[in-house]
This record gives structure tokens, sequence and C-alpha cells, in this order.
């Protein structure tokens, strides 16, 4: 009776050692292969920082999109679907369609000039860019980075790792601020993150007092080339009147042939820049 209790208990004791170190062979394969192999520290320093944020922009050529916009201001909205194209550094396309895909009208950025065309009334706007930004100079590439979310230094182009040296960064409440260190005289601009990295806003403020414009950000996703914010609020004045534009973006393709031509017929009837507001109504 001893040896059969002295056998069973052999055997117990081999059975309790086996799963034990079947279950430490089984944590040490979980935590060897993370589902994020990418170590990222608890805090990180500003260096760190920029240097994730600067990761996070990915190279792009061209950019196809659809989505939504609408603008209000002065009383007075529009709402419409729309489609979006973009070529780098060249052109910003848009094209309204409010019903039934019919295109109603176009906005175009190209170089430091903005277009928008009102095909149903066959009135056209011919302005500089800065017309959306309160005076403040502006052209296609900054606009551009605008509307993805995008950091870039004025005068420079888009940040990347050469333009790193030209920002500096502030942590701030576990978010950041990304401010270029050559500021003009009659305003400054700023760039907010949040704790993971992701684009927040844009501010430009004028020195002399007040908000020149500013884009909010939010569904900040990754793509093939890098984060793009797919959710913009854009608050901007238009010679004395406030404009606010929003844009969503659905289903975005990149490097892919597009086309950004465009014409203003000569029976279309030039419309001074503060009519923009009432463009589409």
């Amino acid at each position: 009776m001893k040896l059969y209790r002295l056998i069973i208990m052999t055997m117990c004791a081999a059975a309790l050692i086996a799963c034990s170190s079947q279950k430490k062979v089984t944590d040490t394969t979980q935590t060897t292969q993370p589902d994020n192999p990418t170590v990222v520290p608890a805090v990180m320093s500003e260096a760190q920082r920029l240097d994730a944020i600067v990761a996070s922009l990915g190279g792009w050529n061209t950019m196809k999109t659809n989505g939504s916009m609408s603008i209000n201001g002065a009383g007075k909205s529009f709402s419409s679907a729309m489609q979006m194209r973009m070529v780098r550094d060249e052109v910003i396309y848009i094209s309204l369609r409010p019903l039934l895909g019919i295109e109603a009208g176009r906005l175009l950025i190209k170089g430091d000039s903005l277009f928008v065309i009102n095909k149903l009334q066959k009135l056209y706007i011919a302005e500089k860019v800065s017309l959306l930004t309160a005076g403040v100079p502006a052209t296609v590439g900054m606009m551009q980075d605008m509307f993805l979310g995008r950091p870039f230094v004025m005068g420079e182009g888009s940040l990347n790792p050469s333009r790193k040296s030209k920002v500096d960064v502030t942590i701030e409440d576990g978010g950041c601020h990304v401010l270029p260190k050559a500021q003009p005289k009659d305003f400054t601009y700023c760039f907010t993150y949040d704790a993971d990295n992701r684009i927040l806003s844009v501010d430009v403020k004028l020195t002399k007092g007040g908000e020149a414009y500013s884009m909010n950000y939010g569904d900040v996703r990754r793509t093939l080339a890098g984060n793009v914010a797919h959710q913009l609020k854009f608050s901007t004045d238009i010679k004395g009147k406030s404009l606010k534009l929003d844009l969503d973006y659905d289903r975005i393709t990149w490097n892919e042939e597009v086309d950004a031509s465009f014409s203003i017929p000569s029976s279309y009837k030039r419309q001074d820049g503060r009519s923009l507001l009432g463009m589409f109504q």
C-alpha cells in the first residue's frame, strides 16, 4: 500500500511540473512576439517626438478622394458631396456635386492663385489663395499640407528629415507643439499634436492680436502616404466675414493618374472675392 501511494504521489508531482513548464513556454512565446514589435518609451523626449512625427509622414505624388464639404458664413450655408484631386505642389481640385453626381461648381488652387467656379449661374472668382487665409501668404504646397494634416515650414516646404532642425518641439499636457523657428513678422504659426503624435490643429495668429485662420483635425488614419486626417474643420475670415469650411474624406487613393485640367468659359462673369460666401446658394 505504501508503495502504491508513493507511485501515485510521484505521478502527480510529475504532472504538476509538466503543466508549469508548458505555461512558462506559452507565456514566453506571448511576450517575445508582441502585436506591435516597436518599443515606444513611456515618456518621449522632444527629439523623440519630432522623430516620431517625421516618421509618420510618407511620400506621395497624387491623391484622389471622395467625401463631403460644407461652407458656413455670414448666415449662409452650403453642403455638397465632393471629389478632391491633388497633384503634389501643383494643384488642388475640388469638384462639388450636390445632386445626383452632377457637378455644380469647382474650387481650384494652383500656384498662389484661387479659382471658384459656379457652373449653374456661370460665375467665377479669381483671387490669390490668401483670400482663404485672411491675407496671410499661402501656396498650393502649403494648402495641400493643411488639407492632409501635415506640418510645413513656410518658404521651404513640408516637414521632412532634412528640415527637422528648422522646428522646435515643446511637450505640454501629454501632447506637443511643433513650432517653426523662423516666424514671420506679422503672424505666428504652430502645429499641435496629441499624446499619440497625431495632429490636432494648425493655428495661425496675427502678431497684432487675433487669429488669422486655423485648421482642426480628426480621424487621423495611417495610409500608404503616412498619417492623414480624414476630418477637417477650417476657420478663417473673408474680407471681414467669418467663414467655416468642413471636409470629410472617404476612400483615398494615391499615386494614380490625375486629370485636374480646367478652363473658365469666356461667357462666365467674374465676381469679387467677397461673394465667395454666397457663390453656391
